[in-house]
């Protein structure tokens, strides 16, 4: 861990009371879901509006280091979604790792216009100032703060445009979606974790079959919903139609079948639809009953090494990835 001074914060919090789940904006923020259509000129693709803008080369750098584009491979935002999301639980006991977070935000924005700075030093003073209340960290300022640099960098970046709530359907690029559902922790979701959206989903109808908890019917109907929201927006329709099936287990038991074949298969097509756009799936994992994505499977000491995949039998195109906490329990 590195060692830094800790900054003090100059805005505060907000006087809010604390929300176990974000719905509504937020929802649409963290997961793209399509944009409800406003007055006015829709918001231009980012490689458009910025060549016709003339974008600065420090704020282009800025928000491609915080949002990934257009790999969307370990890009920073991720990460501050997954330390918000363990926030309420571990931050009391390491406030300080928490504030190095959000120097990293700042750190990485020094260059950029003042605009995107402010938005930046926004979002790093929650970092120092929320984690340390634990349960009581409001939720409410950390999902204005996040929203506010992507608005700053909505204009270079797609994943920020659609963070930001802009967007048309059909238009989200699919390794953007294909990271939204294999990658981005849930935090300004309807499940309010750190967890990925996958692993929130083995939760209710497993990677392997499973009878879906009889107890989970609103959890069931806010992930058929995030699924539907992707589905309208993704620009590929491979992408789509594997998703359309990943889908299906959670409106299955909406319309009461309650019997899941789990989710193994469609994930796998999911995978393959995603790696032909470029974004290489982390491999699912079940341990404990609990599934984990963001980390490789367990490693079998009995099992011989292939020599074209990885060793727990899964496709060769899940590539293992740096793993996020994922630790929060719905």
């Amino acid at each position: 861990m590195r060692s830094r001074q800790r900054r003090s914060s100059s805005s505060g919090g907000r006087a809010r009371a604390h929300r176990a789940a974000l719905p509504g904006a937020a929802l649409v923020l963290a997961l793209g879901g399509c944009a409800t259509e406003g007055p006015g000129k829709e918001p231009e693709a980012p490689s458009a509006a910025s060549e016709e803008a003339g974008a600065d080369p420090a704020l282009t750098a800025a928000c491609t280091g915080f949002w990934g584009d257009p790999e969307y491979a370990g890009p920073l935002s991720r990460e501050v979604l997954d330390r918000a999301g363990s926030a309420p639980e571990v931050g009391p006991s390491d406030p300080g790792f928490y504030a190095m977070t959000g120097d990293d935000v700042e750190d990485l924005f020094t260059d950029a216009p003042e605009g995107a700075r402010a938005a930046a030093t926004e979002l790093a003073d929650w970092f120092r100032t929320q984690p340390e209340r634990g349960a009581e960290a409001d939720r409410d300022t950390f999902a204005d703060a996040f929203e506010g640099v992507a608005a700053a960098c909505q204009d270079v970046s797609a994943a920020a445009l659609w963070a930001a709530g802009g967007g048309e359907a059909g238009t989200k690029p699919a390794a953007l979606v294909c990271a939204d559902v294999f990658d981005t922790p849930g935090t300004l979701t309807h499940f309010a974790n750190s967890n990925v959206l996958t692993s929130n989903m083995f939760k209710l109808v497993g990677l392997s079959p499973r009878e879906v908890p009889s107890d989970r019917t609103d959890d069931l109907r806010a992930t058929a919903e995030l699924l539907d929201a992707q589905i309208t927006v993704v620009d590929d329709d491979a992408v789509r139609t594997a998703l359309e099936q990943v889908r299906a287990p959670f409106a299955d038991a909406l319309d009461g079948d309650t019997w899941s074949d789990g989710l193994q298969d469609p994930l796998d097509q999911l995978s393959t639809a995603c790696a032909a756009q470029g974004y290489h799936a982390p491999a699912p994992a079940e341990e404990g009953g609990d599934a984990v994505v963001g980390a490789p499977a367990p490693a079998d000491p009995s099992a011989p090494a292939a020599a074209d995949g990885p060793a727990d039998g899964s496709p060769a195109h899940f590539a293992a990835l740096p793993a996020f906490s994922n630790g929060a329990t719905s």
